[in-house]
């Protein structure tokens, strides 16, 4: 079988206990009821004068990278391939108004065998970043407004390994999400203890896929949908519908979830949110949670954290 092609889930799916043994008519009663709470869920997405949506923007050569705001994961690109004039969107990344962090880490490239280099090529390999803003029901791509802009300095020195950048950048926006904010620094629990918590909480999820149990997952993962369609202004019926048909989608994709394997622990959101995070070379830098349908990868992305006062870990992003 040729090599599978990666295609990153935009929806990012809870691991959780399953609902138990009910009566059908039951189950049917919680299905139709978490569909009408999700196709009723634009009415609570406010919009304002003005909706900023904000974007990555990013071009690369001969180089690997992942860039991080807020702490948390906004891109990454661990292929063989360069990127020239691509754009990500990065909305949930941002809680609200003020000061901004973003990271930007720079690696060797890889191989066709997905195999990194041990240093990065002098004077032969380049990334630029910008983070960009505007309403796309207003303004043209063209049109939006940059609030960062970085430029990677030249390698001129044979033995560089790796190049990292941290800034600030201002952005305003309308909303406020609660997201991580008030969550547990999770650095300050044993960390032997925390893995094992975080790979049950996969382990449920990897089942719950497998038997394709999506009502169960729509029903858990609301409250973050719920604020990811917030930060994207998404208040159309059409909207909550959309959201809504890709839980009947990835059921239909019959999945062969991979096992959990090749990963770390690793944390984001200054500490407040975790995940497992794979290292082999095939998958390097995705989650591990993966499965392959159709000679494809489906990732699934999958960041944890503990709200204050709880014991018990939940999805955040």
């Amino acid at each position: 079988m040729s090599k599978p092609a990666i295609i990153i889930s935009l929806i990012l799916l809870i691991g959780l206990h399953s609902c138990g043994q009910g009566t059908n008519a039951k189950k049917e009663s919680m299905n139709q009821g978490i569909k009408e709470k999700y196709l009723n869920s634009y009415k609570l997405v406010k919009k304002y004068d003005y909706n900023p949506r904000f974007i990555l923007d990013f071009n690369s050569y001969n180089c690997t990278y992942e860039i991080l705001v807020n702490d948390m994961p906004a891109y990454s690109d661990f292929g063989g391939g360069n990127q020239g004039g691509a754009v990500w969107p990065i909305s949930p990344n941002i809680l609200k108004s003020g000061k901004q962090t973003i990271t930007i880490r720079v690696f060797p490239k890889v191989d066709d065998d997905d195999k990194m280099e041990p240093f990065l090529l002098a004077k032969n390999c380049g990334l630029e970043v910008k983070v960009l803003y505007g309403d796309e029901e207003k303004e043209k791509p063209k049109e939006y407004k940059q609030l960062f802009y970085y430029k990677m300095p030249e390698i001129k020195l044979d033995n560089v390994p790796y190049l990292e950048f941290k800034g600030t950048f201002e952005a305003s926006t309308p909303y406020q999400l609660k997201g991580w904010s008030q969550s547990q620094d999770l650095r300050k629990e044993d960390k032997t203890q925390l893995t094992k918590e975080v790979l049950a909480f996969y382990n449920q999820y990897r089942k719950l896929m497998a038997d394709g149990n999506m009502n169960a997952v729509a029903e858990l993962i609301y409250n973050r949908e719920l604020e990811t369609e917030q930060a994207y202004f998404q208040n159309k019926p059409a909207d909550a519908a959309e959201t809504w048909n890709r839980f009947d989608q990835i059921k239909a994709y019959h999945l062969e979830m991979l096992p959990l394997e090749h990963y770390e622990l690793r944390f984001f959101g200054d500490g407040r949110v975790v995940g497992l995070i794979r290292t082999d070379d095939e998958l390097r830098g995705e989650s591990a949670l993966a499965g392959i349908t159709d000679n494809k990868y489906k990732i699934y992305n999958l960041l944890l954290h503990k709200p204050a006062g709880s014991d018990q870990l939940q999805v955040i992003r």
